[in-house]
């Protein structure tokens, strides 16, 4: 099997001396090299290559292409090449962990560095057959999404009722005798609140029917509810589910969000603070440009000094006056009648 792969990289001395590691390996075929982020993209949508060794560099600040790439490319691609970076900084690395990257090579390349990366790629992909895109198209998964960006909407916002029991999967497997209807680009543009609503009652009336058949009452256990206290974060195939009472604040990181549990650790979400402010439920309140706190941690607000003390005063936080309406909020809810100091 041939394994095809391109080089996008600044850095065209570096990019050669990959190239003649790599051609070392005769299953190894390259398809071609760009040298900034806008022709690395239209390289990779017009080859679909397995591999992309990605250069980001910190030495020359004119030679530095950025992760946006990765961003970029889940636009139009369903499932993305295995990404090698290829950095002169080991603290890249850290970086490219955040964007789920296939492995991490350092400049200057140690040829048996090379060779180890391939050959574990060579060995896993003996082992799972090729997606290939015809026959997704056959099935007509991509030939009628035909807009990006709602592609990007329908993968990037999988379905709460991902997390079902047993119990229901096996009702699934055993629905029958359902109508399929050709599905049209307008039905992507329903509410995913509205999908999955189908789908629940589309289970339900399984559920029933064989039950009835073996002869008992239809109750439907509480697994086969899609929870709804349930924050998913979705980093590129990684699903974190957080349940909203374990968020103590989420804080602006640029364009990526921070949110803050209350046993101390925090999860990075490549969304804005204002993507949550409006998804968030209403025990959430944004007090500040930069933060977003659940008032239920909410343990005590001094308004001269504009601070608002979060987990039994573990965690202090400014707000703004902007957000003033909404801390006066929290004031409200939290102090009984009489117990304010007008």
């Amino acid at each position: 099997m041939t394994y095809k792969y391109i080089i996008i990289d600044s850095d065209s001395q570096s990019s050669m001396n990959l190239q003649t590691h790599i051609a070392a390996l005769n299953d190894f075929y390259f398809l071609g090299y760009a040298s900034n982020r806008e022709d690395g993209i239209n390289c990779i949508l017009e080859n679909s290559p397995d591999i992309i060794f990605l250069g980001t560099n910190t030495i020359d600040s004119n030679t530095t292409i950025d992760f946006s790439l990765i961003n970029e490319l889940y636009k139009y691609m369903i499932i993305l090449p295995k990404i090698i970076i290829v950095s002169d900084s080991k603290e890249i690395a850290y970086e490219a962990m955040k964007f789920d990257v296939y492995d991490f090579l350092l400049k200057p390349f140690q040829k048996m560095d090379i060779v180890k990366t391939l050959m574990k790629y060579r060995k896993e992909r003996s082992f799972v057959s090729p997606v290939d895109y015809d026959v997704l198209k056959e099935k007509k998964l991509l030939s009628q999404i035909s807009n990006p960006i709602i592609e990007q909407e329908i993968f990037e916002k999988p379905l709460a009722f991902t997390n079902v029991s047993n119990e229901v999967d096996q009702a699934i497997e055993n629905i029958e005798d359902i109508p399929v209807r050709e599905v049209s680009i307008v039905d992507f543009k329903l509410d995913t609140k509205e999908i999955q609503q189908e789908l629940v009652e589309l289970v339900k009336q399984s559920l029933e029917t064989n039950a009835t058949k073996n002869g008992h009452a239809f109750e439907p256990s509480a697994e086969a509810i899609p929870k709804k206290n349930i924050l998913c974060i979705k980093s590129y195939g990684d699903y974190r589910f957080i349940e909203f009472n374990d968020i103590v604040y989420l804080k602006a990181d640029n364009n990526s969000t921070d949110i803050i549990l209350s046993t101390g650790d925090s999860i990075t979400a490549f969304k804005t603070l204002k993507h949550f402010e409006s998804s968030l439920p209403e025990e959430f309140l944004r007090i500040h440009n930069s933060h977003i706190v659940n008032i239920g941690y909410v343990s005590r607000i001094h308004l001269g000094n504009s601070d608002c003390y979060l987990n039994k005063g573990k965690i202090k936080l400014p707000f703004s006056k902007s957000y003033k309406d909404n801390i006066n909020a929290i004031i409200e809810l939290h102090a009984p009648n009489g117990l304010k100091d007008d």
